[in-house]
């Protein structure tokens, strides 16, 4: 997904996601609540990098070695739990962001876990099935201190729940406690959670809601939105606001983007003005096809066309457009949930949404924020609206520890529960500080972390 390049925050230009940025954000938080030295301190820094080499066998017989890593930053509130991701050219800095942005979202999910983040340097697509699976279990045989009272793995980019399956079995003889509880997100077979995969999505979609009724005082079902990613959790999210009565305007993978309206032009070269104004008339009762006129694009198919090389091409509920456009799309709210940084401070002047929710860590720069501050926009950053993927890990390890019995069902419900609790507490505090929802969320989620570290010291 081409990213312009932000001056403002980036030495060169990338589409990588900045990872980096939670630590500022922190560091910051800190510096605003005037906290201790000591607990700063501690804070700001991870308390272990694991940095190692994998061996494994390839299906030609040759042994490959990729890099692989796991940050655990601060475990005050309990055993570490976080992120484990496949992606090609992952750094232990990477992991590192992920780590202290994993310790805030725990913190204000208000479950009994510390924050930490890691995985593989590789491309997930480029293995058979059987590779990965042994890179799997290489990974967890030589990581020290997995584990259910220890560290517990939740799958991410790249990874899904045979790869939690793996990785919990790799672990059975040298774990104490239930082995099954060293990762979340794990098949309906082994006690995993059938809701676990929708969760990240589920938890962006209460988000919108909250904030769009509550805060902007929009009705969500007389609400557009656009989503900017056909991962799980941009695909979920636009599949669960569709069906709650908002109407997808416009959505996109890494590569093209729908936009609905059956007519105009799509070709995805136009300027953005005007393929802007296509996404924007979209939304009314142009002549054309009905799924991309009145009832906004077929959430329920689009994405796999979007997905599949060459597939949208027979797409007829939407127009071709590219990428960009959907970010530019005149909505109510816009979904970042793509793979990489989405907002810069070189592109936020073109956002029109009037409410911006992060789906994935790092899709806005510090640049791209302060632009859109600036203009009114309201922000929701991914430590936020993501609470709900780790409360759902959360009660999925206390399933397998013995703590809980509770079903399926209960657990969406408890998941929309945390969720709610969470954006209510961040509104609270924000209007108290008047500071906007980034700010509000770090500081909140900080001053528990802070709480709990003059608690025990």
């Amino acid at each position: 997904m081409t990213t312009p390049h932000d001056a403002s925050t980036d030495t060169t230009s990338r589409t990588a996601p900045a990872l980096d940025a939670p630590w500022s954000h922190l560091r910051t938080a800190a510096h605003r609540l005037s906290v201790p030295d000591d607990i700063e301190q501690r804070l700001l820094y991870a308390r272990q990098r694991q940095q190692i080499a994998i061996p494994f066998e390839r299906d030609d017989g040759t042994i490959d070695v990729r890099a692989g890593y796991r940050v655990r930053h601060d475990d005050v509130r309990g055993p570490y739990i976080g992120p484990h991701r496949y992606v090609p050219g992952l750094t232990i800095g990477d992991c590192a962001g992920l780590g202290v942005a994993t310790a805030v979202t725990a913190a204000l999910a208000d479950v009994p876990f510390g924050g930490a983040a890691g995985g593989i340097d590789c491309d997930p697509e480029t293995l058979s099935w059987d590779e990965r699976a042994r890179l799997t279990r290489s990974y967890a045989r030589r990581i020290t201190d997995l584990g259910p009272n220890s560290d517990v793995l939740v799958p991410d980019l790249g990874t899904d729940e045979r790869t939690m399956a793996r990785a919990a079995d790799a672990v059975a003889e040298r774990v104490d406690g239930p082995h099954t509880a060293t990762a979340a997100g794990k098949p309906a077979v082994l006690g995993g959670s059938r809701e676990f995969t929708c969760a990240g999505g589920h938890s962006v979609a209460h988000v919108v809601r909250d904030v769009l009724e509550t805060d902007l005082g929009r009705s969500l079902s007389d609400g557009t939105v656009a989503v900017y990613g056909t991962s799980t959790v941009g695909a979920t999210t636009a599949r669960l606001l569709d069906r709650w009565g908002s109407t997808i305007v416009a959505l996109c993978s890494d590569h093209v983007g729908l936009a609905a309206d059956a007519e105009g032009n799509g070709d995805g070269d136009s300027d953005s003005d005007g393929e802007s104004e296509t996404l924007e008339q979209g939304t009314g009762d142009e002549d054309g096809d009905d799924d991309a006129t009145d009832d906004g694009i077929d959430t329920t198919v689009a994405p796999s066309y979007l997905d599949g090389p060459g597939a949208i091409d027979e797409f007829s509920g939407g127009t071709m457009t590219g990428t960009e456009n959907v970010l530019e799309a005149d909505v109510d709210a816009l979904v970042l949930a793509g793979s990489g940084t989405a907002v810069t401070a070189r592109n936020a002047e073109t956002i029109r949404a009037d409410l911006v929710v992060e789906g994935a860590y790092g899709a806005v720069t510090a640049g791209g924020q302060r632009v859109l501050e600036e203009r009114d926009v309201a922000v929701v950053p991914a430590v936020l609206s993501l609470a709900g993927k780790l409360s759902a890990a959360s009660l999925e390890w206390r399933r397998h520890v013995g703590r809980s019995e509770m079903s399926d069902t209960r657990m969406a419900n408890e998941l929309s529960y945390a969720v709610i609790d969470a954006v209510s507490d961040v509104r609270a505090h924000r209007v108290r500080r008047d500071v906007g929802w980034r700010d509000g969320a770090y500081e909140l989620g900080l001053s528990r972390l802070v709480s709990a570290h003059e608690v025990v010291r």
